[in-house]
């Protein structure tokens, strides 16, 4: 089964940005800045690192993916059809970030939505809507459902697909979304996860999860090995899940403030550390192994 999967505008189509950023941002939490304050975002960065590693999890999962629109250029609409059409694409997933306003500022309007076309959508609306409940079920945000809209990138026939959706994952000209969601990896990976689960739900294939192949031996801190920290954020997410004030957490290896929150946040849940003594910079052995056990309360 192939996938496309369209990373939309090229870095330089215009408008395609956020206002300028009130604050420097840190997008893979490796401390250094990769936004500076005042700059704008481009929509295309966003789009390609939701891409990349959306094509990671479909192609863990079986899958044989397409790649559109992964390089800077601006490709024209007809030409990414011919090219989806050409390779056979059962199914297309073109990932973008949405805006409202005249793009100098930032505004209200919010969410997730998930567009397909008014007239030629073949199978996408049970697609879209299958997608779509999976990003809910991560970081909350409004849900403004699935529109059917005169789209290029959603015309089955112009694709040559069963289905095809677009993906708007959050708005640019939203400061809040802007900075913590659409600049933050964290939520590309936490967007790929979902948007794959939701296909492979749709088309019966069974989702892979990343596998961590070894359980860590020793406490858990910032100098532990990378495979260790993955190993905390990994379980941290799966055992957290929707708990309230949670973020689920970019599983990078880098034991930050994020995760150190997290493990507060997961003792709290277990009715551990009512005092306060321990301040999370580390996971002793009781907490690996309720995280082993999958305890959530």
């Amino acid at each position: 089964m192939r996938i496309a999967i369209d990373c939309g505008h090229g870095s330089n189509t215009a408008g395609k940005r956020t206002p300028a950023m009130p604050k420097a941002i840190d997008i893979d939490g490796d401390g250094k800045v990769d936004i500076k304050k005042g700059e704008q975002y481009r929509e295309h960065y966003a789009n390609v690192g939701v891409g990349k590693l959306l094509v990671t999890e479909l192609e863990r999962c079986g899958f044989e993916v397409f790649k559109s629109a992964f390089g800077d250029d601006d490709i024209p609409l007809t030409d990414r059809q011919k090219a989806i059409t050409k390779a056979k694409c059962d199914y297309s997933i073109s990932i973008h970030f949405n805006a409202y306003g005249d793009g100098t500022s930032f505004n209200t309007a919010e969410g997730v939505a998930i567009c397909i076309h008014d007239k030629y959508a073949g199978k996408s609306k049970k697609l879209a809507e299958t997608v779509l409940k999976y990003l809910m079920g991560g970081t909350k945000q409004k849900n403004r459902g699935v529109s059917p809209r005169a789209l290029a990138m959603c015309n089955c026939n112009g694709l040559g697909t069963k289905a095809a959706i677009l993906c708007e994952l959050a708005f640019m000209t939203n400061e809040r979304e802007a900075v913590e969601l659409m600049a933050a990896s964290r939520f590309w990976k936490e967007s790929a996860i979902e948007i794959a689960k939701g296909l492979c739900e749709y088309t019966g294939v069974k989702y892979v999860p990343e596998i961590i192949d070894t359980n860590p031996t020793k406490t858990i801190t910032s100098l532990s090995p990378k495979e260790d920290i993955k190993w905390l954020q990994i379980n941290l997410n799966q055992c957290l899940g929707k708990a309230e004030s949670f973020i689920p957490l970019l599983v990078d290896g880098s034991y930050g403030s994020k995760t150190r929150i997290a493990i507060l946040i997961y003792w709290e849940r277990l009715g551990w550390n009512k005092k306060m003594e321990d301040d999370g910079t580390k996971a002793g052995k009781e907490t690996m192994q309720a995280l082993l056990a999958g305890r959530k309360e």
